[in-house]
């Protein structure tokens, strides 16, 4: 069995996923993602002709994002043909999938170096776009649990977690977004895009400072009598997110001091109507096979598709606040679904790197009642 890292990994700015407002509006899915697959390979001096293969996490796979985006965005970025690809659909969690797989793979022997990406653009291909659910799929339950913002109020409702609670979630992930960009940190993982026009992108578009009173004046977004509003959701977002993964001869070979050691990842499932819970069955089912503790683990970075969501994770966990999302998350940043789940496993490597931790987690719910975690490890001692 081979010892897999994580040896480096970049990602975009996150634009806003709106056909006109958003950053990217004018730039294409797959070009989004050249531009960050390029600057990965220029930052690391990887070589490209030893890449065995590239897993791409995406989940709408139509219009520009269809017909295997991994394969085509290989060839729009004239790679060497010889490396093949594939695009992998877990949902929310889809490119930590990618990066599960890819892991996997290696771990096994049966590849040495791979890249590993994610993308979405929410505002060329719309969540909604081609979606058909069989009506027999919601039988039996209390609600189409197809909407998300649904199961969220669900969590509000089971949880006592009130509107004013998640609010002040909102105000303290956007704070510490804005306290790590003072410090520098999104240097480490944030590479530049360049825009049809010439423009260069170097911020995320969606972060903002807010107050209480402010907050509170949003209108509710899925009940009317609810406590869901646009601010203590993720938004939805544009970006993408690239890594490079391979055994301990990779890393020997370049030289490079690899961010984390990837360890065992697992996935669940659980009741579609509180899907937002699948982080907890999945970090406790992840600590159970590894034999750790919530106490061994330095860093959790789950990723905040819903402030309540989090918010419900943490009660059920008991989950130090200081050890959760350190730099903020998705309720700040938002959500592009597909890059979502490396996003977060990249994010939280640096971070790892930044604070010299020893463990940490990444996790995701994931849409129609799914959960996954993922364990990285760095050698501190």
């Amino acid at each position: 069995m081979e010892t897999v890292f994580l040896i480096d990994g970049c990602r975009s700015p996150i634009g806003r996923g709106h056909p006109e407002k958003g950053l990217y509006h004018n730039l294409r899915a797959d070009e989004l993602s050249v531009q960050v697959l390029e600057a990965l390979i220029k930052r690391t001096k990887l070589d490209p002709e030893q890449i065995d293969d590239f897993y791409l996490g995406c989940v709408g796979q139509h219009l520009e994002q269809g017909k295997n985006l991994a394969r085509l965005i290989l060839l729009l970025a004239g790679l060497p043909k010889t490396i093949p690809g594939a695009t992998v659909n877990r949902l929310c969690s889809s490119s930590l999938s990618a990066l599960q797989m890819a892991a996997d793979s290696i771990c096994s022997g049966t590849n040495q170096q791979m890249l590993v990406g994610g993308v979405e653009h929410l505002g060329h291909v719309p969540m909604t776009a081609a979606l058909d659910y069989h009506p027999g799929l919601f039988k039996g339950y209390d609600f189409q649990w197809s909407n998300m913002g649904l199961t969220a109020e669900k969590l509000s409702e089971d949880y006592e977690i009130d509107r004013a609670m998640q609010d002040r979630f909102t105000m303290a992930s956007n704070q510490r977004y804005f306290d790590a960009k003072a410090t520098g940190f999104f240097a480490r993982e944030m590479v530049p895009l360049t825009l049809d026009d010439g423009q260069t992108v170097t911020e995320d578009q969606e972060p903002r400072l807010s107050t209480m009173e402010s907050l509170a004046g949003l209108r509710t977004v899925f009940k009317e009598d609810g406590t869901i509003t646009a601010a203590n959701s993720s938004g939805i977002s544009d970006g993408a997110c690239m890594a490079w993964v391979g055994n301990e001869s990779a890393v020997q070979q370049y030289g490079n001091a690899p961010l984390a050691e990837i360890g065992l990842t697992v996935n669940v499932g659980l009741d579609p109507e509180t899907m937002g819970l699948g982080p907890v069955f999945a970090i406790r089912k992840l600590l159970d096979k590894t034999g750790l503790s919530l106490e061994d683990i330095d860093l959790l970075e789950i990723n905040e598709a819903f402030a309540v969501q989090v918010l419900a994770c943490q009660q059920e966990l008991d989950i130090d606040s200081e050890k959760l999302n350190i730099h903020g998350g998705a309720v700040a940043l938002g959500h592009p679904l597909g890059m979502s789940g490396l996003r977060i496993a990249v994010t939280l490597a640096h971070s790892m790197v930044e604070r010299k931790s020893k463990y940490g987690i990444a996790a995701l719910c994931v849409g129609h009642g799914q959960g996954v975690a993922m364990l990285l490890k760095r050698d501190i001692d």
